[in-house]
């Protein structure tokens, strides 16, 4: 089963404290485009703004509204590079695509932060840098390997121990630390918000409360049908990845959707906060089931992770996320939370994005496995070169369902229960 899909934003921190939405009415009655986008999630966004920026006529459709899904749920942690090597990424691509693939994911922030300066998108954004605290040896280990690797294509990286790790978060409770100059963090609702602005603003047609139920063949181009329109087009995108459902034929079962959850407490004290990310950066583990968290423009300390066995979005636990968080900042004891919700990101299997032609003149972009907010703009930017005919970075790949994934949900809880057995295990060696 698909993902549920409500058409009004859950309650969280991101949309009480989002900039206003750009309008975008339902779709009623025919529309003829040059590229029809499904999806107004950062890929739909960002493809969307690509094209209509070179002139192509645009018409996005969302089920609900622009940043309705992982997109305006995320973190807003602008984290750098995929989840894997650049020395892997040749490994699987070959050496020449790997190197293009390598030197595209090492610009996955810059493009985030320029679009937001050329658009002046207010999005709260900060680029101090990514922190990723190491827990016990092996994620020294898997550090150290990031800093060589990386450090290579000019990226500043620095490793840090312990203590010097603790006084950049105000936490002891690390092995230690590196923080990654690429990387940063902001509001991740208003920056989709900006995304379907600018878009909007170079004239793409923006149409929420439009959800896609069915896409067929129309001489040599495709038609997109919604409950009271329907879109008629060259080319089509299609951006849904954790929320991507059974319209596309066994595009669904190329990821899994996963549920992350976060909390977010009520503003804190100046001299709390102070004690706290003194330099406002964006924490990621590297755990195998892993936290993260950040504090936001207003010093609510914001706090991410996996749910408990056979959670949902819709019904998770919060209780095991404050904990976590009061473990490695006591001084929250007494704290109130405001905010609690949660969203589906997108696996792979490889865990690496995936840029697909579905058809003639048909691409799907997904897949960012926890790394979206950077990666899936990129693939907006991927998906517009493709629809133009030019070659993008990332390989072209043809549709390949996971193998059981009607079983993903086995899946899902062998990874959590065994991720946490060996993570406990490593800290302990």
């Amino acid at each position: 089963m698909a993902p549920r899909t409500s058409p009004d934003l859950p309650p969280s921190l991101w949309v009480d404290t989002a900039a206003p939405a750009t309008p975008a009415p339902p779709l009623v009655g025919p529309a003829e485009a040059d590229v029809a986008v499904i999806g107004g999630g950062f890929t739909g966004l960002s493809a969307a703004l690509h094209l209509a920026e070179v002139g192509k006529r645009v018409v996005l459709l969302e089920a609900a509204e622009p940043g309705w899904g992982a997109s305006g749920r995320n973190g807003g942690q602008v984290n750098p590079g995929w989840k894997v090597l650049p020395s892997e990424i040749k490994r699987r691509y070959g050496a020449e695509r790997g190197e293009r693939i390598a030197r595209m994911a090492n610009g996955t922030c810059d493009l985030v932060f320029e679009l937001i300066e050329r658009f002046e998108i207010p999005c709260d954004a900060l680029r101090p840098g990514f922190l990723q605290a190491s827990y016990g040896g092996r994620g020294r280990k898997a550090q150290e390997n990031w800093a060589r690797e990386w450090s290579a294509y000019g990226t500043e990286v620095e490793l840090l121990d312990r203590d010097g790790f603790a006084a950049l978060i105000g936490s002891d409770k690390y092995d230690g630390g590196m923080r990654d100059a690429r990387g940063g963090n902001l509001q991740p609702l208003s920056y989709a918000r900006g995304l379907a602005k600018a878009a909007a603003w170079l004239g793409a047609q923006l149409h929420g409360g439009s959800p896609a139920t069915e896409v067929t063949r129309q001489g040599a181009g495709w038609q997109v049908t919604t409950p009271e329109g329907r879109v008629s087009a060259e080319h089509l995108v299609i951006g849904t990845n954790g929320y991507t459902d059974e319209l596309w034929p066994g595009l669904k079962e190329t990821v899994v959707p996963a549920p992350s959850f976060i909390v977010a407490s009520r503003p804190l004290s100046q001299n709390l906060a102070k004690t706290i990310l003194p330099g406002r950066h964006a924490v990621s583990e590297t755990r195998r089931v892993l936290f993260y968290f950040r504090l936001d423009r207003d010093d609510r300390f914001v706090f991410g992770g996996r749910g408990k066995l056979f959670d949902s979005v819709d019904h998770g636990q919060m209780g095991h996320l404050k904990a976590e968080a009061v473990r490695l900042y006591p001084q929250l004891g007494d704290i109130d939370w405001d905010f609690s919700w949660g969203g589906y990101v997108a696996v792979t299997r490889e865990h690496t994005p995936r840029l697909m032609r579905l058809a003639p003149g048909a691409f799907a972009g997904l897949g960012y496995n926890g790394r979206g907010v950077a990666m899936s703009t990129m693939m907006g930017k991927q998906l517009a070169l493709a629809i133009l005919g030019e070659d993008p970075d990332m390989e072209i790949e043809q549709l390949r369902a996971i193998p059981l994934h009607g079983l993903r949900q086995i899946g899902i809880t062998w990874h959590l229960l065994s991720g946490a057995w060996l993570d406990r295990l490593d800290r302990l060696r």
